[in-house]
């Protein structure tokens, strides 16, 4: 258990370093222009490259890549695939404007986001789902760090990469649960 504390301490400080690295790209490159907006085409705003949710999988796929070991279990990364896909579902429609509900509105500080968001760390660490817990309090600490140039909180907690992927990786799990 000592040791995959470590483990797990060692990769939030990689990813911490991740995030100042990337905001550091994109100060830059906002600087140039032109690479500006290539950046901004691909999805790569001001407000930063990835999420913690996008960073801490990207770390601990590089980590089983390079050791051999996988980092997160199969029931951890499924349920945080069924919370950001839900987090997804929750956000990018009604931030489009089809509703008067703007729930993007509610990650520049509400209290029942914030209090939501505390309900849902705490239900997960009770179930022992600890990436859950992890993703939340990386970006809750990368929020209050001011490491995203953004001011808002889902910022930090969820991107449109890290949606895709969830739900790719949840379509993949039905189908092979489906299979013969």
């Amino acid at each position: 258990v000592e040791h995959s504390a470590l483990l797990l301490l060692g990769t939030a400080v990689v990813l911490a370093g991740g995030v100042l690295v990337s905001q550091a790209l994109i100060r830059s490159a906002s600087l140039v222009g032109d690479d500006a907006l290539v950046l901004r085409a691909m999805g790569m705003t001001r407000r930063g490259l990835v999420s913690a949710a996008t960073l801490v999988l990207a770390g601990a796929a590089c980590f089983t890549q390079v050791t051999g070991r996988a980092l997160i279990g199969r029931r951890d990364k499924l349920a945080v695939c069924w919370l950001l896909a839900l987090a997804a579902a929750f956000l990018y429609p009604f931030a489009l404007g089809w509703t008067r509900f703007d729930p993007y509105a509610l990650g520049y500080g509400s209290i029942e986001f914030v209090t939501a968001l505390l309900l849902v760390t705490f239900a997960a660490w009770w179930a022992r789902l600890d990436l859950i817990v992890f993703v939340i309090v990386a970006a809750a600490l990368a929020y209050l760090a001011g490491a995203y140039e953004s001011r808002n909180l889902w910022d930090t907690l969820i991107d449109p990469l890290v949606a895709l992927y969830a739900m790719v990786r949840l379509l993949a799990a039905a189908a092979l649960s489906r299979s013969p």
